[in-house]
């Protein structure tokens, strides 16, 4: 008797059905997958098998238990044969939560171990550069994940270098990979160019496939390194044991760009914004100087005496302190010379008269050699002002031959095409004044 392939299927499906028919069956959640029917297709497994299993969608409205990977669970339903893929399936009717899944049960113990160890304490989290200038990437070098991180280095921080170091980010001994990466970029001798932070990255997957990732070998790896460390492992629901350890854990690798970089838009705003300020408050010192220069210059040696005037008083001040200091002095050596005779015996009386009265003198010649000092130095600063006030004297000035020339008003004329022929002048010479008027203007 030959059957076709649907003939056989229908057979298979019917003696499925009538041999096993309704079940209850316990295992772990493998991948689990929603469609955008609302149905739910998932994997069944233990340490020896595995089997697809389907929760429709008007029974999972009514399911309390979320479904996810490595979740241990019990269901209710019956076993068939799907015809259309030729493949044993589970029609799910109820679900109930039979506790952690072996993988699960593993994370949280080796979470609970290193949460005890306080590694995932903030105090121990390095802070990452505000301006970074080099990162090194550790992931595969083939995928969406590294050209998207590339991308968006390159239009948000153009000026930063990146360093790939190629990984497995998946599989038996994936971990070993990830972890001698990190101890590498970690060793001056390691032969890696050096860098400011390191990213360890990769996209989404099932909780198998990112086991690597919740392995004891790279948390210690990772709380070890001197570089500070960010873990960009799945999506955003996707957590690590490796987010946990990490200096910042960022919801996706394109994330972990953003997270760790300025925006070069934003600093080129600011560098504006910057030099703008800059520009405005230099053009205003500018205009300051030049008011001050011009108001300087308009008012200069028309009161020279009071130029002298600040310097004056200084020197009464001193001469006051030195008359004061010398006093001062005076009376202190006095105190001390009537307390030496008080206590003077009458054997040595004059011996101690004659040393005091030396010191007296010794004194009083330092006083006079201090105050001529000062007195000197007074008067060669009063003579070097006194000389450079009579440089600048107007007067010194006519005696060499020059000449004040005055408007009608008082006002000095500086320029000829100030005056017009016939205006009348005042003119004051070194000796005396005349009257003129102008009879000609030439430029």
């Amino acid at each position: 008797m030959i059957l076709s392939v649907s003939e056989l299927l229908a057979k298979l499906r019917s003696t499925v059905e009538q041999n096993v028919g309704e079940a209850v069956v316990r295992g772990e959640i493998g991948s689990c997958k929603t469609a955008s029917s609302g149905h739910i297709y998932f994997t069944l497994k233990d340490s020896s098998a595995q089997l697809q299993c389907v929760l429709y969608r008007f029974q999972a409205l009514s399911c309390r238990v979320r479904l996810r990977e490595g979740l241990q669970v019990e269901l209710d339903g019956r076993a068939t044969v799907w015809e259309g893929r030729g493949s044993l399936q589970f029609i799910v009717s109820r679900v109930r939560e039979a506790g952690l899944g072996t993988l699960q049960q593993q994370f949280e113990a080796l979470k609970a171990k290193l949460r005890a160890e306080g590694l995932f304490d903030s105090s121990r989290k390095k802070a990452l550069p505000h301006f970074p200038t080099s990162v090194g990437l550790i992931t595969s070098a083939s995928g969406a994940v590294i050209q998207d991180m590339r991308h968006r280095l390159e239009s948000r921080a153009p000026w930063m270098q990146a360093w790939l170091y190629p990984v497995a980010v998946q599989g038996k001994g994936a971990e070993r990979q990830l972890a001698e990466a990190i101890r590498r970029w970690n060793d001056p001798a390691g032969g890696l160019p050096p860098v400011d932070y390191l990213i360890i990255a990769r996209g989404g997957g099932s909780l198998e496939d990112l086991w690597c990732f919740n392995e004891e070998l790279l948390a210690r790896a990772i709380a070890a390194s001197r570089l500070p460390v960010v873990s960009a492992v799945g999506h955003e629901t996707d957590f690590t044991i490796a987010d946990f350890v990490a200096d910042l854990r960022a919801p996706t690798p394109t994330a972990a760009i953003e997270l760790t970089t300025p925006d070069a838009a934003v600093l080129n705003t600011r560098l504006d914004q910057i030099e703008l300020s800059l520009r405005q408050r230099l053009n205003r010192c500018v205009e300051t100087a030049r008011l001050r220069l011009a108001a300087a210059d308009r008012g200069k040696f028309e009161h020279p005496l009071e130029l002298l005037g600040p310097f004056a008083q200084q020197i009464d001040s001193l001469d006051e302190q030195l008359r004061s200091t010398a006093a001062h002095r005076q009376d202190q050596s006095r105190n001390r010379l009537e307390l030496l005779l008080a206590r003077l015996s009458t054997r040595s009386l004059s011996e101690r008269l004659q040393s005091a009265t030396r010191q007296i003198d010794t004194i009083r010649a330092r006083l006079h050699t201090a105050a001529a000092a000062r007195l000197s130095l007074a008067s060669a600063t009063l003579e070097r002002l006194s000389a450079g006030l009579s440089a600048a004297d107007p007067q010194n000035a006519l005696n060499r031959g020059f000449a004040l020339v005055r408007r009608s008003d008082g006002s000095l004329a500086r320029r000829s095409r100030d005056l017009s022929p016939g205006d009348p002048l005042h003119i004051t010479l070194a000796q005396g004044e005349i009257d003129a008027a102008v009879t000609a203007r030439r430029p």
